[in-house]
């Protein structure tokens, strides 16, 4: 466990560029959490400042298991808004989580790869960006997508179609993991 004095010493060295990272951690954290969660547990009070604090978690400790934890709380929520409350899906909540899901994950990766005095080049972090908004499109494409495939479908579920799309899926992160070490 950190020291009260381990804190204050980190918080006095951070760097903008450090910090705009875990900014946007917690902002994709939080966003994700909040555009997840069933629109009657929003209702509550204090819902939406929890979910936010718990959004705080990856950017505090991006090297830690919490940003799956994380991760995993939204798409839980997702799920419980879809199902046990009945929200309906929509194209545009899809693509919005999906592309919140994505940039938590990779803001809080590329904030655990910066130590907090880092000096950060604008030009090191727009290159991250343009590489990060090259994997959004296609994220937000393949949401909308299986939203509208779905409808066209006539909104049954089909075990053909389920096993066939995380065939897909699965099929594209070994084509990815594979490009990634060549």
């Amino acid at each position: 466990m950190m020291s009260l004095r381990g804190l204050r010493d980190r918080a006095t060295r951070i760097t903008p560029g450090t910090l705009l990272v875990r900014g946007a951690a917690l902002l994709s954290a939080a966003g994700a959490l909040l555009v997840a969660c069933p629109g009657e547990i929003l209702a509550r009070p204090g819902a939406a400042v929890g979910l936010v604090a718990g959004g705080a978690l990856p950017a505090l400790a991006p090297r830690t298991r919490v940003t799956t934890i994380v991760l995993f709380a939204a798409i839980g929520g997702w799920l419980a808004a879809t199902t046990v409350y009945g929200q309906p899906v929509t194209p545009a909540r899809l693509a919005v989580l999906a592309c919140l899901l994505y940039l938590a994950h990779t803001t809080t990766a590329l904030a655990a790869a910066l130590p907090y005095d880092t000096v950060v080049s604008p030009a090191v972090l727009a290159r991250w960006f343009a590489r990060t908004v090259v994997v959004l499109v296609p994220t937000a494409g393949f949401a909308v997508a299986a939203t509208l495939g779905v409808r066209y479908v006539g909104g049954r579920a089909y075990l053909v179609a389920a096993v066939a799309g995380l065939l897909v899926a699965a099929a594209l992160v070994g084509l990815l993991a594979r490009w990634r070490r060549s």
